[in-house]
């Protein structure tokens, strides 16, 4: 190879043909733009050469071409309805005060479902291509400042949700109905399908070496779970109905078995989730696709009717069902996410008990205590990630969700090993 400064004798044409392929060398790509031959010394030349220099650094940025120093990861993107796109993006890094996380494993939520499908929930409509995801795991790989090194290495759960920390609502310690908190994997905020991720600090929280990368991302809708028995008010004599069996459902079924619930009857139509209700702490279960659910219920409890039903499906139906199937004065804790944006009642039933309805908000400070339960083998998280699909099969794990065949509970994204 000749010596020399480096220039190209048609600039436009030879960087219209570089390859695009992150893995080609910076060092070719700059020696093609700028070649001048070292017997060429006149001092303008030299200096068009040097500003060619620079300008070849920026086209190896901008292109991949310079490993370690742009990093880039795979991310997918949802685009439309079911439209997922997988795209090379920069690895995002840490803010003061935040954490650089590679994602290990994330769980499919009923509400990716709704975005894949509808491209909305309630109001909040998709507007701009958005990664989903939001039930991850991770490793800590670096830090930003005021955070210290020691936490790199770390296995963590990943607390989807940055509470402003300012609102009222937030200073009474209601965080999770802060109305300014970003939530990953709704817009705007992108989600953990992609293989790296920044969050504060103090939202990666550290997850015993005994659970796996699957387990830690099952933290998430455990935590609701535990969160609605808390906001239930829920006592060991209470009879209590669960209605579905996903892993909302399994999540609240084990944090009223941990409570002592002197009976626990679940209503869902999937045989396979059925049986793994019963075999995580259900006392009964009803199959709302063979019998009459709310006459099931009504002589399962001697037709006084259950203390508390949890509505976990979202069916247009089922909370119509739970205004039925709860005693006078009982209560309807509402947590699944209907397709229209409307919850359905019996108007009768429902005034005449005096009932009382309680919408649940996903989680609030119930993570840790989550893990703790999982870490002295009072629940058991790990059954309900039934299926795993690669990065590049979101669409394909969305599909399951959504059809629920196959004994589904929790498809899980295996992002990295």
């Amino acid at each position: 190879m000749k010596s020399g400064i480096y220039r190209t004798t048609n600039p436009l044409s030879k960087t219209l043909s570089l390859p695009r392929n992150p893995s080609s060398s910076a060092k070719s790509a700059i020696q093609t733009l700028t070649y001048i031959p070292s017997r060429v010394n006149v001092p303008w030349l030299q200096m068009v050469a040097c500003a060619r220099i620079v300008c070849a650094w920026v086209y190896c940025c901008t292109n991949g071409f310079l490993k370690g120093v742009i990093r880039i990861m795979k991310a997918v993107r949802l685009h439309g309805l079911r439209d997922l796109r997988t795209h090379d993006e920069p690895v995002p890094q840490p803010m003061p005060g935040e954490v650089q996380i590679q994602v290990k494993s994330v769980g499919v939520c009923a509400s990716d479902g709704h975005w894949y499908r509808d491209g909305r929930i309630g109001s909040t409509v998709l507007s701009a291509p958005l990664i989903l995801g939001h039930e991850a795991s991770g490793v800590i790989i670096a830090v930003g400042e005021d955070v210290s090194h020691e936490r790199v290495g770390e296995r963590i759960a990943i607390e989807p949700a940055k509470p402003c920390m300012k609102c009222e609502f937030c200073l009474a310690g209601h965080y999770n109905v802060c109305p300014n908190i970003p939530f990953f994997g709704t817009p705007p905020t992108d989600g953990c399908f992609c293989e790296y991720v920044c969050w504060p600090a103090h939202l990666a929280l550290k997850a015993p070496d005994c659970m796996s990368f699957d387990e830690i991302a099952m933290l998430e809708p455990m935590a609701v779970g535990v969160y609605a028995i808390d906001l239930a008010l829920a006592k060991p004599t209470d009879t209590v109905l669960v209605m579905g069996a996903g892993a909302i459902g399994l999540s609240v079924i084990q944090a009223a078995k941990v409570l002592g619930a002197a009976q626990i009857i679940v209503s869902e139509p999937i045989k396979e989730r059925r049986e793994l209700a019963l075999k995580l702490g259900a006392t009964d279960a009803v199959n709302p696709g063979d019998s009459d659910a709310v006459a099931a219920v009504q002589a399962l409890t001697n037709k006084r009717g259950v203390d508390i039903a949890f509505e976990c499906t979202g069916a247009e139906q089922s909370t119509v069902d739970a205004s039925r199937m709860v005693k006078v004065l009982g209560k309807v804790m509402v947590i699944g996410i209907p397709d229209e944006d409307f919850y359905h009642f019996d108007a009768s039933s429902s005034r005449r008990k005096e009932l009382t309805v309680v919408f649940v908000r996903r989680s609030n400070l119930t993570t840790e205590r989550s893990m703790e339960l999982v870490a002295e083998k009072k629940i058991d998280i790990a059954s309900y990630a039934t299926h795993r699909y690669p990065l590049e099969q979101v669409g394909e794990a969305m599909e399951m969700m959504i059809s629920k065949r196959d004994g589904v509970v929790r498809a899980v994204i295996a992002v990295s090993d």
